[in-house]
């Protein structure tokens, strides 16, 4: 089936003639044999999956080819529907959920997926089409906590029971942290990314995105205070990022090595601290407050299936096993928090300190998945916030410039 987009943009293409990767649909494919495509993750993830896939294959005699997309995974994903050649299963995060599947390229799990009920509903409906298709199955989750360095912390006169839990104090108390710690540490690091930061303008009453799918930040003013705030704490030096303030590649970098106090992370960060980072003293707390309200992002990533598989029913059996009996071993090694309810209580993760603050924001998060031009105004977002963050155009300007930049997008793709 011929993707059903209206182009496939000429950059995608280009990868995927310029990265070398094999095409997992092309060519002759054994019967005992699935194709899978995932992305570049931290070696913890890629650990812990190589593992899991190695148990299925033990259990069942089906092999797995899998290819690693190291950049630009969906404009890659999307070359490979259009030219016929997809694998048989593909990572997809909730996210390009929704426009995906509108491609018509999905296979629908509704009847294949096994014991639908035992997912956290949350997480499912992510993936689920406005007829109860489903097109994906969530392999697991994340949400986003705020990591504390105690080390650090103590260094600057304070316990983590010091850090105020509401937004209104937090901020303060980080400007005064990082007069009090050594030259060339950040007290706080601060990202770009929208998917940083729904939760907070959910928390604050900003709807940025209509539900007819439209950018709509300029019109809140409670959402512009919140981004105000961030590039205020930036230009102050309390609010760093990663590698423009302090030099390294990523977030996790910079806080696993000292370089900076405090971050808001996602749990897939316990493994790769506990890999790179073993000596690091670190807690993990619940975000402060925004106006009272508790707030986080929840992130999943599910397992669809190719419509055209050339090894449907093997596909299926690897999601059902992923998801399923493999879960736990998948979960364990990864750091990321079962999607299944029973797999949670089997793997007690509740009753790991590092964990509860994830588990405990899935109650009240906002989870990463508002329709079909999420992505589009995520990339907006990212353009524009970024220029404010470094003090190249105003809050103001910025707002603006997302609407217009995400809007007439939109309105290109239509």
């Amino acid at each position: 089936m011929k993707l059903n987009f209206k182009t496939v943009s000429k950059l995608a293409v280009a990868t995927l003639a310029t990265t070398g990767l094999v095409a997992c649909g092309s060519g002759e494919q054994a019967s005992d044999t699935i194709t899978l495509a995932t992305w570049g993750s931290s070696p913890a993830e890629v650990t812990a999956l190589e593992a899991t896939i190695a148990s299925f294959t033990e259990a069942t005699g089906i092999k797995v080819e899998m290819e690693v997309i190291q950049d630009k995974y969906m404009d890659v994903m999307k070359a490979r529907f259009a030219a016929d050649n997809a694998p048989d299963v593909m990572y997809l995060d909730s996210f390009e959920a929704p426009g995906l599947a509108a491609s018509g390229v999905l296979y629908d799990q509704a009847s294949s997926l096994t014991e639908q009920e035992d997912f956290y509903a949350p997480l499912l409906d992510a993936f689920k089409g406005e007829e109860g298709q489903v097109w994906g199955a969530p392999k697991d989750y994340s949400t986003l906590a705020l990591y504390v360095n105690t080390d650090l912390l103590s260094e600057a006169g304070y316990t983590t029971a010091d850090i105020p839990t509401t937004m209104e104090d937090f901020l303060p108390f980080l400007k005064d942290v990082q007069v009090k710690l050594p030259t060339g540490v950040g007290s706080m690091l601060v990202e770009k990314d929208l998917a940083r930061h729904l939760d907070a303008f959910d928390a604050v009453g900003a709807e940025v995105i209509t539900e007819d799918g439209q950018a709509n930040f300029a019109e809140n003013a409670d959402g512009k205070a919140y981004l105000q705030q961030l590039v205020d704490g930036k230009s102050e030096g309390y609010l760093h990022i990663a590698k423009d303030d302090l030099g390294s590649d990523s977030a996790i970098a910079a806080f696993g090595a000292g370089k900076a106090a405090m971050m808001i992370e996602g749990n897939w960060t316990l493994g790769a601290l506990a890999q790179d980072f073993a000596d690091l003293q670190f807690e993990t707390l619940e975000l402060p407050t925004i106006k009272g309200s508790q707030h986080t992002m929840a992130f999943t990533v599910g397992y669809a299936i190719n419509n055209e598989a050339k090894n449907l029913d093997g596909a299926i059996e690897f999601v059902n096993y992923m998801t399923n009996e493999g879960q736990a071993e998948w979960t364990q090694g990864a750091g990321v928090l079962p999607s299944r309810q029973s797999v949670a209580e089997a793997t007690d993760v509740a009753n790991d300190p590092l964990k509860a603050p994830h588990i405990a924001g899935a109650d009240y998060a906002t989870v990463w998945s508002r329709g079909t031009t999420l992505p589009v105004i995520n990339t907006a977002f990212g353009n524009q916030f970024t220029a404010a963050l470094n003090g190249m155009i105003s809050v103001d300007e910025a707002v603006q410039a997302i609407d217009k930049e995400a809007n007439d997008e939109i309105a290109r793709q239509q």
